[in-house]
């Protein structure tokens, strides 16, 4: 008698293309009102958001994006105030630079509840897509990122979470960690730390960048034989 043993290969998570859906979480916590520069200003919010408006409009053009941002509300709980704006819509760009530069910092960094939001924005769990978590400083909503980072790995497999720690410093003024960095680690993404515009910018652009597609230059028309 033969016996026929099947195996059960794992299933092969579908890492996002430069093209796939996005989700962007914007900390707009009450330490982003900070101007800890040495020129004194602006504050760390308004440079974040001259890196979003320098970055935004090219990479909305070839993938559809969506934006929740945290810390500022109408609640009494600011942990609570975590709010999703849009899911990923096509031509974004002008939208998101609309609610950023709207967002006053305050309330407190509730990331983890964030960035959970953000892997239920997308269509299903087996969406592929990207989340690229900007924050100024580490959880301090009680949230666990590093199991969040679990959870996502086994629920939301083809979801790829991105982390950029911009000015670092967690509340006891010292730490150079957003703590959240199990986040990019366990889902294959990557982490940043900068200090200026232009180190924002080319984190963003690394991870939400599409250089094939957004400069690629169009096939000069064939020209009609006669």
């Amino acid at each position: 008698m033969a016996f026929v043993v099947c195996v059960t290969q794992p299933a092969i998570a579908a890492k996002p293309t430069c093209t796939s859906d996005a989700m962007i979480v914007f900390d707009a916590s009450g330490s982003m009102a900070a101007s800890d520069f040495p020129d004194g200003a602006p504050s760390r919010i308004d440079r974040v958001r001259q890196a979003i408006s320098r970055f935004v409009p090219t990479v909305s053009k070839v993938r559809n994006l969506g934006l929740i941002i945290y810390g500022p509300g109408p609640h009494f709980d600011t942990c609570r105030n975590v709010s999703l704006r849009f899911r990923p819509i096509p031509n974004a760009g002008s939208r998101i630079i609309s609610e950023v530069e709207r967002a006053k910092p305050e309330g407190r960094t509730s990331l983890t509840a964030a960035v959970r939001l953000a892997a239920r924005s997308f269509r299903t769990s087996d969406s592929v897509g990207t989340i690229v978590l900007v924050t100024d400083g580490e959880e301090t909503c009680g949230g666990n990122p590093c199991k969040l980072a679990s959870e996502l790995k086994a629920s939301y497999p083809n979801v790829t979470v991105h982390v950029i720690g911009y000015k670092l410093q967690s509340f006891d003024g010292y730490s150079a960690s957003s703590g959240a960095e199990c986040l990019a680690e366990q889902t294959g993404g990557y982490t940043a730390t900068v200090e200026t515009i232009d180190a924002l910018v080319r984190a963003l652009t690394k991870s939400l960048g599409c250089p094939e597609v957004a400069w690629h230059k169009p096939a000069k028309p064939l020209l009609r034989q006669h």
